[in-house]
């Protein structure tokens, strides 16, 4: 299985669940920006109880589960971890919390097609921001060099009022407008 089976597959089980979800992480930066490699799939997932082992179940042997939940320090949120058994890939799925910046982009999210699959994604503002926050939480330059990419990419096509109001929030707006100003102009 290659990593986009394995993500095809996560997201029909999701999507089977239902389990309501939305794709985060490098993933969703992709979608907004230049794309880069990476080893893992994130998703925001809201459910209850029994759902993430019926998930677990539909998804079969090729993916390893580690029923034991965890603590995610940069993002915040409780994740439980699928590793495939072939090769170095891993889906991570966070449980929705209760953060207020984590319910509204949950409830902004929007569906699109990641390849042939109909998912849901975190909006290209509610990417930024996110990106921000673990930048800052986790000094993590991956962060850092996402929000540039996709800043640079998107240019004008971003609702910076919505953006700001996040950044002022977060304390997160000096690195907001550092990597803006990193950006040379067209």
């Amino acid at each position: 299985m290659t990593s986009d089976e394995a993500v095809s597959a996560v997201i029909d089980a999701l999507n089977a669940g239902p389990i309501p979800h939305m794709l985060v992480g490098s993933l969703a930066t992709n979608l907004y920006g230049e794309p880069r490699s990476t080893k893992d799939a994130d998703f925001v997932i809201q459910h209850a109880g029994q759902s993430l082992m019926d998930l677990v179940g539909k998804l079969g042997p090729a993916f390893r589960f580690d029923p034991q939940q965890s603590f995610e320090t940069v993002t915040g949120t409780l994740r439980y971890v699928l590793k495939l058994a072939d090769i170095p890939f891993s889906v991570e799925l966070f449980l929705l919390s209760s953060d207020t910046h984590d319910q509204e982009r949950f409830a902004r999210r929007q569906p699109t097609l990641l390849g042939d699959r109909k998912t849901f994604v975190a909006t290209l503002e509610d990417t930024i921001v996110t990106k921000l926050r673990w930048c800052l939480r986790g000094n993590r330059g991956k962060d850092k060099d996402d929000v540039r990419n996709v800043l640079a990419v998107q240019g004008d096509g971003i609702d910076w009022p919505y953006v700001y109001a996040w950044c002022d929030r977060h304390g997160t707006r000096a690195l907001l407008d550092e990597i803006r100003r990193s950006i040379p102009p067209l």
